[in-house]
């Protein structure tokens, strides 16, 4: 009888130390405004669900993404016929996995999109394109990749991003 009073004791004892504390404020009643949320109906086009800042003190304020929406999307769109190795739409890096084409089995490429501001400029993006050869032997090596081909993805890129803020009305 005396082990069931003392857990009895021990758990009253808790309970009542998880009561009120003098130096902790107690919460108020008023609840925050829910975060705005969009649906796809109210989506605009090339917009994103990111872009939304909540109501508040600067403190708790949310900031949507920090790069172009517009270059973000048209990055997707123009790799979208490779694997896709890492995304990172806060931080504005698109990563391909390797890609080998159809015509050249023995070539394979990888791309890095790095988007840098939040202006749609020429400027704000940069773009990375990695190519290995196949040897004989059945090992890749890194094979050197032509600027030009840099040069027309970036173009693709931000030709692509132009035409989707001109849809937008922008």
């Amino acid at each position: 009888m005396i082990p069931k009073f003392v857990s009895i004791a021990c758990a009253a004892l808790l309970l009542t130390a998880c009561g009120s504390d003098p130096e902790r404020p107690t919460p108020s009643a008023e609840v925050p405004p829910p975060a705005p949320t969009q649906t796809a109906a109210t989506q605009t086009p090339g917009g994103s669900v990111f872009d939304w800042t909540s109501s508040g003190s600067s403190s708790d304020e949310r900031k949507g993404v920090a790069v172009n929406a517009y270059l973000w999307r048209a990055s997707l769109d123009t790799l979208s016929f490779m694997p896709m190795d890492q995304t990172d739409p806060f931080g504005g890096t698109v990563k391909t996995g390797w890609y080998t084409p159809a015509a050249t089995p023995s070539e394979r490429l990888r791309v890095a999109v790095y988007i840098l501001d939040s202006r749609l400029r020429a400027d704000a993006l940069r773009v990375s394109v990695f190519k290995q050869a196949k040897k004989p032997t059945g090992d890749w090596v890194d094979a050197t990749v032509d600027p030009e081909t840099v040069t027309k993805l970036e173009n693709l890129i931000l030709n692509k991003a132009r035409s989707l803020k001109i849809q937008a009305g922008e």
